[in-house]
């Protein structure tokens, strides 16, 4: 048995991606990988997390997901492989996997154990590694890629670790908000390759109305920003706020660029107010 193998990771379109790739394949040739993204901002288990919960449910039932943003990597951070729901999430312990863990009903885990992983996988590798040994920087290599490879064979999760409960797994939330004199108080989430800006909270959660406004406060200037369904439902080059493909509050410009007309970066505060939107505003 073969399944499909989805990666998430902050590599880029590097060597590292690339030898990730290949581990993969070269223990399990016929399964397929697709590229989710790799350009996830450097160091950021939020964004990552993000993308894979918004990502995992468009690869086939059985998919493994493996998500690599991992500053931790070579510490005493755990290293993961959950089943949950219909799908299996490899990567490190750092929350990037829990959004989707969580959203998808967690079965059952396991802390990934480098010595059966490779024990398993060794034999598969006989001849091209004089070596195999756990290093303390490429973890997607060594431990991530053979495990999901492994899954992919078929071998069950309880062959690559020892079972660890849910509530053990660093929780990781997505869905921040807090409200003081009369704004909402959330944070840049993920910043895409338009420059579009998400934030960490839902449109229930505010109450994101067409043909409203909200007043934006951002590095303590404002601007009124109106609520749209699209980017085309204000000028070129105003700013419009709306509910994204995946569910989440995005602010965007209409042809241009949230990322540099607001100056933001991931984990920044952004106050939102609502306001009765006219034409004179």
């Amino acid at each position: 048995m073969s399944r499909f193998i989805g990666l998430v990771t902050d590599y880029g379109y590097s060597h590292y991606t690339g030898i990730l790739r290949a581990v993969i394949k070269g223990l399990s040739l016929n399964t397929d990988i697709i590229d989710i993204e790799h350009e996830v901002p450097s160091f950021n288990p939020m964004a990552g997390a993000y993308v894979i919960l918004v990502s995992y449910r468009w690869l086939p039932r059985s998919s493994i997901i493996v998500g690599i943003i991992d500053p931790g990597v070579g510490s005493i951070r755990r290293a993961l492989a959950v089943e949950a729901g219909d799908y299996y999430f490899v990567g490190p312990d750092n929350g990037v996997l829990y959004p989707a863990i969580r959203s998808e009903g967690f079965k059952r885990g396991v802390s990934l154990d480098f010595n059966r992983v490779s024990k398993l996988a060794s034999n598969m590798f006989k001849g091209k590694i004089r070596e195999w040994k756990l290093s303390y920087t490429f973890h997607g290599r060594d431990l991530f890629g053979p495990a999901a490879a492994l899954i992919a064979l078929g071998y069950d999760i309880g062959d690559l670790g020892d079972e660890i409960r849910e509530d053990e797994i660093v929780r990781l939330d997505l869905e921040k908000v807090s409200l003081s004199n009369g704004f909402y108080n959330v944070n840049v989430m993920y910043i895409d390759k338009f420059g579009n800006i998400v934030l960490t909270i839902r449109p229930d959660n505010i109450g994101l109305y067409e043909n409203e406004a909200y007043k934006l406060v951002v590095k303590g200037v404002e601007y009124v920003v109106k609520v749209g369904r699209t980017f085309s439902d204000v000028c070129v080059g105003d700013l419009v706020i709306y509910e994204n493909s995946f569910g989440f509050v995005e602010i965007a410009v209409n042809q241009g660029n949230a990322f540099k007309k607001l100056n933001l970066s991931i984990g920044d505060l952004v106050r939102l107010a609502p306001l009765k939107y006219s034409k004179s505003s």
